[in-house]
């Protein structure tokens, strides 16, 4: 397919003035007192195919400009989502945090029904999604609800896999196993990693990455983002962030035997990965009956450490399509 065929972003103007494509703007959904922080990037939709990114709770920011351009010279557009309870996004209704409807989805289910009604308002057809680390559980319930949505992506899932034993530095293991055990473990937990974002983010993002060579060259290359993101983290809601873990951290009833077959979704990971993860992600994928493509870079960030294998995944799983910029 000639407009995915793979090219490496431009090189003529530097990409740094190109900021301002970038930026964010907020949609408000009819029906709701929900306003949702979106980048589209270069500011409105085009007729590229759409690229909908939803943040991860440990890294709410959107990809760096470079990844997008990378993007945008293959025929995909990025529009990146602050999900609620995210920086300036709004946060759900408190009366969907309780731990019934945290345990049984309904949460996830809303937020999944919110991205839709977005998709809806922003006219998104033949869409790609891609799921960041604890954004997935949402993304692959948004998959089975909208028919728009061509290929899902789930990068950095967990599934219903044990790998809380794989996380480095310990202190990060204490702290994730603190907020499964209380509500109050959460606080002690977000308060610990707040107090090390506001102090030195940069080298928080080195240190939680630090067992992939990929993720690292990528916060060295984009610090300001990270930066950012740090001081984002601190307007995350204590509620938002246990419902994010646990539905990530703890076993999802909906993921099913044979959940994914027939479908057209792919787990996406990266060889610098620690091996306990590949081997519990493999056993769930074949559970689960979904493939896994493995980047040879990467790991928190395996899509925008390797935004060539990225595209290539995207372009074998695709229905060819004629797509032209605006």
């Amino acid at each position: 397919m000639s407009a995915l065929a793979i090219r490496p972003p431009p090189v003529t103007g530097a990409l740094r003035d190109k900021q301002s494509a970038r930026a964010e703007t907020f949609i408000h959904l009819k029906d709701s007192n929900i306003k949702l922080r979106v980048m589209i990037y270069r500011g409105q939709v085009s007729r590229l195919r759409p690229l909908v990114i939803l943040n991860s709770v440990e890294f709410a920011m959107p990809p760096s400009i470079a990844f997008c351009e990378q993007m945008w010279a293959n025929g995909l557009q990025v529009i990146f989502v602050e999900r609620p309870g995210f920086g300036a996004s709004t946060t759900l209704p408190k009366a969907l945090f309780t731990d019934a409807l945290i345990a049984k989805g309904a949460t996830a289910t809303t937020e999944a029904a919110l991205m839709q009604d977005l998709m809806r308002e922003l006219n998104l057809k033949d869409v790609i999604l891609l799921g960041m680390g604890s954004a997935n559980p949402v993304c692959y319930r948004l998959a089975l609800l909208c028919n728009e949505i061509s290929l899902s992506l789930y990068s950095n899932v967990v599934f219903n896999k044990d790998i809380l034993d794989v996380f480095r530095p310990k202190w990060l293991q204490h702290m994730f196993r603190q907020t499964l055990q209380s509500k109050a473990g959460v606080k002690i937990a977000s308060a610990g990693i707040k107090y090390r974002l506001r102090r030195k983010p940069v080298e928080f993002y080195r240190l939680l990455m630090h067992q992939s060579a990929g993720d690292v060259r990528y916060v060295n290359a984009h610090a300001a983002d990270f930066v950012d993101a740090g001081r984002l983290f601190q307007s995350i809601d204590h509620a938002t962030m246990e419902c994010d873990l646990r539905m990530s951290l703890t076993p999802d009833a909906l993921l099913k035997d044979g959940l994914f077959e027939d479908r057209n979704a792919i787990a996406f990971s990266g060889l610098e990965t620690p091996d306990h993860w590949r081997a519990q992600l493999d056993s769930e994928a074949e559970r689960l009956a979904i493939p896994v493509a493995y980047a040879p870079r990467g790991d928190f960030l395996a899509p925008y450490a390797s935004p060539d294998f990225f595209l290539s995944v995207i372009k074998d799983n695709v229905t060819d399509q004629a797509v032209s910029a605006t």
